[in-house]
């Protein structure tokens, strides 16, 4: 056995590393840990000499030292095992990770696992693996990944875990693709984990590959897989794809369950609905639902307004005890009544409970978003006075919100001056808060200091700021303003270019409005329908229907409001046989007609006569819009004759609308007194249909 150190040749050794095969003084090996732990040259920083340091760095590189320490370790070897036992025990090394607080005492402890010959060892190298992961230092954690790399699938398995749950989306993807090219072999948790990453990273290719591997091994039916291949398709909003894996699973348990919902919590068409008929068929099957089913659940039922599956899902939480005291479930509660317009029934949730600062601020942001801004600072005065509830940023952020809507130019300030006063450094998005309510307030110039003042300006500071300057009528400020936003690196959005149009529309300003068309055009930002509609509108305003008409052939796809600009724009100019024929050709796409359609259409051919428009209406078996008609019409006091009664009611009656009650109540909506003749005639027509 060695007594001198193998890198200094000079001191005596007191750590015997590799059995024998190398030996380091306590002074070298202290080194040698700061040199692994900084990644530093220690050796020259100490001054040693060129030849210590390459002795140096073959006991750190040298893999043939390691094997043998590895096979040595692995034999049956008496005083082998007992001499390592006394300098570096395995079971020694774990606790010690778990005091690694930072990334350089983990450095520290993995390079005495290396110096003592543990690299190998397939346990200890994975938790160093995790730790590195979870410090976030990829490199380190990627070789100590290759020093331990084998075979061994639940090796990959452990790997891609911590890489997950450290963050690292990216490396699970890679090491699942070296998997499959190293031809290791797939399992459930890989899949698991792989698709997670993929639902992490939005990648619908991969995943859906990932689906095709768990289908070859027969891993679609796991409900771990399946859960994972929910929550794929449901992040990319193909829910359809969901329901069919969701049937696919053989044993549905909770996290299946809850991931289908969870699911439908993103989205807020009527399919929505599927997810109380999936709760349902869960609590059929005698399985509980927890707090993070009862959340989504609230979700939906706010999203859908549907006031009486939300009053349900509250009632069965508080039965079972489900979340009691839980802030997110209070929260959540509140929002759905605020988002279902049960005010009531959200105030007298926050006085019976202890009425956390987020659960009051759901309150404020349902009272705002629904326009009621009084009612929203009436609240807040009942939360700061009554309840003592400390607000937080996202609390003076709904109150700026219900002060612009009411332009209360004095609240907003007292809410600036409490910043002030208390020292408390304004976000950006509390800046833009004020930014808006300040121009709204007419308060231009404080808008714009507020605006200089903020160090990091996004885009939605830009926008505000512009939109402030349009609505006081500051057309070139708001331009000019847009050229700084460029110039300094910050691209402009759909908002950007929306607000400009709507706010040129407004002025008639076809000159700008033509400008903006033109900077959609050379950004990109014309693909999009709403910015589409808004350059429509802005042409048919200004009274240019030849380029509305332009925009409006070019749209592969139309909604109301492209009908509705475009009908518009003609009408303004006159054009009543261009708006009649919009008009049939929206019936004949079968877009669903609104009451400014209909209203529209009216104003079109009031010098055409009302019974041309009811007889079209007729002719073409419309005959709830022929009421909706006399209903506009009455609201406008546009008095029918009897001939359009007639010819009203002869078409409703062949619709089989020929019930006396439902002709008094057409009567009673016309308010027309007719006279014998006229009522003999509609007598005669209901008859013979």
């Amino acid at each position: 056995m060695r007594t001198i150190c193998d890198v200094c040749e000079s001191a005596p050794a007191v750590l015997f590393c590799a059995a024998d095969e190398a030996a380091l003084c306590r002074s070298c090996d202290e080194k040698f840990a700061d040199f692994m732990c900084s990644s530093a040259d220690w050796v020259w920083a100490n001054g040693l000499s060129l030849e210590v340091k390459e002795k140096a760095t073959v006991l750190l590189n040298s893999r043939t030292i390691m094997l043998k320490l590895h096979r040595r370790l692995s034999g049956s070897t008496t005083d082998t095992n007992s001499c390592f036992s006394k300098i570096c025990n395995l079971d020694k090394f774990a606790p010690l990770m778990q005091g690694c607080a930072d990334l350089r005492s983990l450095k520290k402890l993995h390079a005495r696992v290396f110096t003592h010959g543990l690299s190998w060892n397939v346990i200890l190298g994975s938790k160093i693996v995790s730790y590195y992961a979870n410090l976030g230092s990829l490199p380190e954690s990627r070789l100590a990944f290759q020093t331990i790399l084998n075979d061994d699938r639940s090796l990959w398995n452990s790997a891609m875990v911590n890489y997950y749950r450290a963050g690292y989306t990216e490396e699970v993807i890679l090491l699942y693709k070296r998997l499959k090219v190293n031809q290791i072999g797939l399992d459930g948790k890989t899949i698991t984990f792989g698709l997670k990453s993929c639902t992490e990273l939005k990648n619908q290719y991969l995943g859906k590959a990932m689906h095709v591997d768990s289908l070859k091994l027969g891993l679609s039916v796991d409900k771990f897989v399946g859960s994972s291949l929910i929550g794929l398709y449901s992040k990319l909003g193909r829910m359809d794809n969901s329901q069919k894996v969701f049937k696919e699973i053989i044993s549905k348990d909770v996290v299946a369950y809850t991931s289908m919902i969870t699911g439908y919590s993103e989205i807020v068409d009527s399919t929505a609905w599927n997810a109380f008929v999936i709760a349902t068929d869960m609590l059929q099957n005698n399985l509980e639902v927890n707090r993070v089913t009862l959340v989504s659940l609230l979700q939906i039922a706010g999203n859908l307004g549907a006031l009486k599956e939300g009053k349900s899902i509250h009632c069965y939480s508080i039965r079972r005890a489900i979340g009691f005291s839980d802030d997110i479930l209070e929260t959540s509660t509140v929002n759905m009544y605020t988002r279902c317009e049960a005010y009531q029934s959200a105030t007298a949730l926050l006085q019976n409970s202890k009425g956390t600062v987020a659960s009051w601020n759901a309150m404020l942001s349902g009272l705002t978003r629904a326009g009621q801004s009084f009612n929203a600072v009436q609240c807040l005065f009942v939360m700061l006075h009554e309840n003592k509830v400390t607000p937080d940023s996202v609390t003076f952020a709904n109150m700026l919100s219900a002060c612009a809507e009411l332009r209360y130019f004095g609240y907003a300030a007292s809410i600036h001056a409490y910043f002030i006063r208390r020292y408390i450094p304004m976000d950006v998005v509390l800046a833009t808060a004020l930014i808006d309510v300040y121009s709204k307030c007419t308060r231009i110039m404080l808008s714009r200091h507020l605006f200089d003042q903020l160090i990091v300006k996004d885009v939605v500071s830009y926008n505000t700021m512009m939109y402030g300057y349009l609505q006081n009528a500051m057309a070139n400020e708001a331009i000019s303003l847009l050229n700084c936003m460029m110039a300094e690196g910050i691209a402009p959005d759909f908002a950007t270019v929306l607000s400009l149009l709507a706010a040129f529309a407004d002025q008639r300003d076809l000159i700008r409005g033509r400008w903006i068309h033109g900077f959609a055009i050379r950004h990109g930002f014309c693909s999009e329908l709403d910015v589409k509609n808004h350059i429509l509108h802005m042409y048919s305003v200004c009274g240019i229907i030849v380029a509305a008409w332009a925009i409006f052939d070019s749209l592969e796809k139309k909604n109301l409001v492209s009908w509705t600009a475009m009908m518009k724009g003609c009408l303004s100019r006159g054009h009543v046989d261009e708006v009649v024929q919009l008009f049939q050709l929206m019936q004949k796409c079968e877009e669903k007609l609104d009451s400014v359609i209909l209203i529209t259409a009216i104003q079109a051919v009031s010098d055409l006569g009302h019974l041309k428009v009811i007889s079209a209406y007729a002719m073409h078996g419309y005959y709830n819009d022929v009421l909706e008609m006399f209903k506009k019409m009455g609201e406008k006091n546009i008095q029918p004759d009897g001939s359009t009664f007639s010819s009203v009611l002869t078409a409703c009656s062949h619709a089989e609308f020929t019930e006396t009650h439902s002709l008094r109540m057409l009567l009673a909506k016309s308010s027309l007194s007719m006279d014998h003749r006229t009522q003999s005639k509609i007598a005669k027509d209901c008859m013979c249909s």
